[in-house]
């Protein structure tokens, strides 16, 4: 199976999850098979008190794992004294990169746990650090031979982007849960225009808030099926086509998104498609679309980005133009300065405010705005 192909076919199962999280369990068998892993899944770590708790976890036990996890503090493990330091959204963590297996397999931390899960190798990809807790995407293998190669790493590299995305928006969903008593309402509630298409690109399901962008008509219903006005036509049935292919034009497995504009050649819209499962006649759902409004930031956004983060006065510009742009090339133009100038600015940006990249940057900042309003 080609590179793309095998991500593709852990991107949908991936993105599935938003709406039902039992997909995650064929994410990590799916997994599980394309690195040749024995153990895959979501570990939760308080660091600070170092415990660990499990979230749809495969090839293992569930119940047996926790109960040696309970009786343990991570403080201890040899390998978690030094990849805790290093955590960052964004990261992957290789165990065999921070002590030799000759240290930590003849540690009594290794002869509790890991030798009894028989584990020799793991390699964590951080979804969520928040100077606290942590949540990785991990796989493990126990054969004292073998080494996690490029190709298993690579996969998980290009997973990463992928994984934070579809956490994030997990996260989301659950602190609406909160105040809701279903998945249903939940949705509803969501401030995320999501939009449900069939394998026809038909309109399947929309939230409320996708509801109000086709009632301004930001976004159109032609037909059932998603459009919007003009020439961008075009481009959105291009992306709602490569979507449903899997088949991204974008390197490493990125997410393609589209950038609508209004008639002042202002950016308004962005939209993201995901692929959910293999579409047959007998299921609904084929794409879930995302969609994020555009709007002005509001004059204390900078500020409010120094008090928190420490930003210089041009790195709170720079985040506030991507905020309102979604791209770096429109964001440095409206700065002042080159492209590379915005992209060696922006990794100092991601330094301070503990993003890795321009997705979680923007979700950053955009969720700061909504507060500032």
């Amino acid at each position: 199976m080609a590179d793309g192909e095998l991500l593709g076919e852990l991107l949908r199962p991936l993105y599935a999850s938003v709406l039902d999280p039992t997909q995650l369990e064929v994410f990590n068998q799916r997994m599980a098979e394309a690195t040749c892993s024995h153990i895959t899944g979501v570990i939760i770590h308080d660091v600070a008190a170092g415990k660990g708790q499990l979230s749809h976890i495969h090839g293992v036990d569930n119940a047996y794992m926790a109960g040696l996890l309970a009786d343990l503090d991570l403080r201890d493990d040899p390998w978690m004294k030094r990849v805790s330091p290093q955590l960052a959204i964004g990261r992957v963590l290789n165990t065999d990169a921070f002590l030799a297996r000759s240290v930590a397999l003849n540690s009594g931390f290794y002869d509790a746990y890991y030798r009894q899960l028989d584990i020799v190798q793991q390699v964590a990809s951080v979804g969520l650090y928040d100077g606290t807790n942590s949540v990785t995407l991990s796989m493990c293998h126990g054969d004292l031979k073998r080494t996690y190669g490029k190709q298993e790493l690579g996969l998980l590299q290009a997973l990463t982007p992928h994984w934070i995305n579809a956490y994030a928006m997990l996260r989301r969903i659950g602190d609406l849960q909160q105040q809701v008593t279903t998945l249903e309402q939940a949705l509803e509630c969501s401030p995320v225009a999501m939009l449900m298409l069939g394998g026809d690109l038909r309109i399947c399901r929309s939230n409320a808030a996708a509801e109000r962008l086709l009632e301004y008509g930001l976004l159109r219903r032609e037909g059932g099926q998603l459009g919007v006005a003009g020439r961008a036509q075009a481009g959105l049935q291009g992306l709602l086509q490569r979507a449903l292919r899997g088949d991204s034009q974008l390197l490493g497995g990125d997410v393609e998104k589209l950038v609508l504009h209004d008639a002042a050649q202002r950016p308004c819209l962005v939209l993201t498609a995901h692929r959910l499962v293999k579409w047959s006649p007998q299921e609904q759902g084929a794409l879930l679309v995302f969609v994020r409004e555009v709007r002005p930031a509001p004059e204390s956004l900078e500020s409010v980005l120094r008090q928190l983060f420490g930003l210089t006065e041009a790195e709170s510009r720079l985040a506030s133009a991507m905020h309102r742009h979604a791209d770096v090339g429109a964001a440095a133009l409206e700065c002042g300065i080159t492209p590379g100038t915005a992209l060696g600015r922006l990794k100092t940006i991601y330094d301070k405010t503990g993003e890795r990249g321009q997705v979680g940057l923007v979700r950053l900042v955009s969720a700061l705005a909504t507060v500032c309003r």
